[in-house]
């Protein structure tokens, strides 16, 4: 049967010697919703009443529970609990709560916080929150969500037997696409005639497709300022990117999930997206035809973007992005290969991004073997992290040809950071054939060098050689992220081991003028590893500080004899600055 939870407030005033009952909120257990329209239910129960004393004008309230139908509403804890929050509301009227006696403003700066569906749900809490909702400039609707809400209505009549107000128990109709139509047609009806600052909009199953073209362009109409759009149809017609888009002037921030049945119509206006500052598009095996549209024109006051995402094998495009002022770069493509023998295969890159940033300042981008990346003329670059998606590919570089020519044209365009992180198999992937043609870093001053196995540690040598100023190092270990296991001194890779460290015939430039700081992470003391320490504290004229964490040990007396075998071969070797401290730190 139908049953409701229902918190009252109870007030009682000396001063007139007035009581009054308000309901505040109702918790319907069929919905599992804070805000539904409900009749007051009968009361059976109503608990004795201490009043004030008449000398006082002070307004007592009270949380009052009652019983529904005949069952318990609330237990004892739950009463205190109640009474504990009441005793805490303070009324700034007769009628009305502190929150609700707020200006509209701050209401609305409330409820944008919220999904439209859920601030829609709060104009049955009083009269004073009737049309609250529709002057909140912000539009976030989402028909996942939507569907779920209602599965989860299903859930609870297969669980407790009932449905809910709307459906009898004998019939149950499938989710209707159009129920979320209908919704989105109503709250943009509704609302107030202001301008919509924020619309987010996530439509996959709607079949008629012209309501989508409607929302959007009411969206473009009321000045939308931050569009974020997630959108595609069950059928054809599929959808097409409104033109409208890239000529609002008002566009600042855009968000757009980009598959590869969504098509892109660009303007014949070379003038595109003349506001927008802010660009997120994340794709699944998108079009190649709509990749290159999308970024065909320039970004002229663009500032931040972001490009992530899955592409097929046989995807080929050219992107050339044109960013003036662009100063945030993140890019993220992993290519899906079907074919997983690589000795018997050979991948060909199909796959370029071009960018041209003259004020770039930070580049994040998640290196694939069959993706090109070229960066120009980023001269303020200040900050630069390359990754890699599978380091067993960097292992297998002869199935992709030209891999390591990509790796350095990479690296030839963050030359001029000041910080960078790198994965130590990048560098290690070039070979001795290509690391004598990598760029010179002389703007970089600190580094971040991410190990996978000891091998790895000859790639130092390199990246020093070509660091002339640095004054920071970090060694840090990397996981591997797919496999979740560490296998940096694994026996599995004895013949790595063999490979591991063979000092330079020359020392590096900035260890013997510039290095001061020195950081060893989650460092595992292994051969290879002591011999690489050895050398940086021997050869480091600078260095002031040697930093080693090693990871934590719950046995104390293996721990306390590792950190004192570790101190104890520290303490023998030879330091080439005077002023040079080492210090041990725990991983915990």
């Amino acid at each position: 049967m139908k049953q409701k939870v229902s918190f009252f407030i109870l007030q009682v005033s000396s001063s007139n010697a007035t009581c009054r009952l308000f309901h505040y909120l109702t918790f319907d257990t069929t919905e599992l919703s804070f805000a539904l329209p409900v009749s007051l239910p009968k009361l059976t129960k109503f608990p004795d009443l201490v009043s004030q004393p008449p000398n006082t004008a002070e307004t007592r309230i009270r949380s009052t529970h009652f019983s529904v139908s005949g069952h318990k509403m609330a237990s004892n804890s739950k009463r205190r609990k109640m009474a504990s929050y009441s005793n805490r509301l303070k009324l700034c009227s007769d009628n009305e709560d502190r929150i609700s006696g707020m200006p509209d403003a701050v209401l609305c700066h409330i409820l944008s916080f919220l999904s439209t569906r859920e601030a829609v749900k709060t104009s049955v809490l009083s009269h004073r929150w009737n049309n609250v909702w529709a002057s909140v400039p912000i539009v976030d609707v989402d028909e996942e969500q939507y569907q779920l809400d209602y599965l989860y209505r299903i859930y609870l009549y297969r669980m407790f037997g009932y449905v809910g107000r709307n459906f009898s128990k004998d019939l149950i109709p499938e989710y209707d696409p159009d129920w979320f139509s209908q919704f989105v047609n109503r709250v943009l009806l509704l609302r107030c005639s202001g301008d919509i600052h924020r619309f987010r909009l996530v439509a996959k199953k709607t079949h008629d497709i012209s309501h989508i073209y409607a929302w959007i362009a009411t969206a473009i109409r009321r000045n939308v300022v931050e569009l974020d759009l997630s959108v595609g149809t069950p059928s054809e017609p599929h959808f097409e990117i409104p033109k409208s888009i890239f000529m609002c002037s008002t566009l600042v921030r855009f968000k757009l999930w980009l598959r590869g049945d969504i098509k892109v119509m660009t303007p014949t206006s070379s003038n595109c997206f003349p506001s927008l500052k802010f660009l997120h598009v994340t794709v699944r095996f998108p079009d190649s035809d709509s990749m290159e549209k999308l970024f065909s024109r320039c970004l002229p006051v663009l500032e931040e973007l972001i490009i992530d995402g899955k592409l097929q094998y046989a995807t080929a495009f050219n992107l050339d992005i044109s960013a003036p002022k662009l100063k945030r770069l993140q890019i993220q493509l992993k290519v899906r290969k079907f074919v997983m023998d690589f000795a018997a295969n050979d991948f060909v890159c199909q796959i370029f991004v071009n960018v041209d940033a003259p004020n770039l300042e930070e580049v994040d981008i998640c290196f694939d073997a069959l993706v090109s990346f070229s960066l120009k003329n980023a001269k303020c670059l200040h900050k630069a992290n390359i990754e890699f998606f599978y380091v067993q590919e960097l292992k297998d570089h002869d199935c992709f040809p030209g891999l390591a020519d990509r790796i350095r044209q990479i690296l030839a365009g963050i030359c001029d950071a000041k910080y960078l992180t790198v994965r130590a198999p990048l560098l290690a992937a070039l070979g001795n054939g290509h690391q004598h043609l990598l760029p010179t870093f002389n703007n970089l001053n600190y580094l971040e060098l991410e190990l996978h196995t000891c091998q790895c540690l000859q790639s130092l040598a390199t990246v020093l050689m070509i660091s002339p100023h640095l004054e920071h190092l970090k060694i840090s270990q990397k996981w591997e992220l797919y496999s979740g296991e560490n296998n940096y001194c694994g026996d599995d890779n004895e013949d790595e081991l063999e490979q591991g460290w063979n000092a330079p015939e020359t020392v590096p430039v900035c260890l013997i003028l510039h290095l001061k700081t020195i950081c060893l992470w989650d460092f595992q003391g292994c051969p290879d590893d002591m011999e690489v320490a050895k050398y940086l504290v021997k050869h480091g004229k600078a260095l002031n500080n040697v930093t080693i964490h090693t990871p934590f040990s719950e046995n104390k007396e293996m721990k306390s004899q590792s950190l004192a075998a570790l101190w104890s071969k520290f303490s023998k070797f030879p330091r080439g600055s005077k002023t040079c401290k080492i210090e041990f730190r725990i991983i915990i």
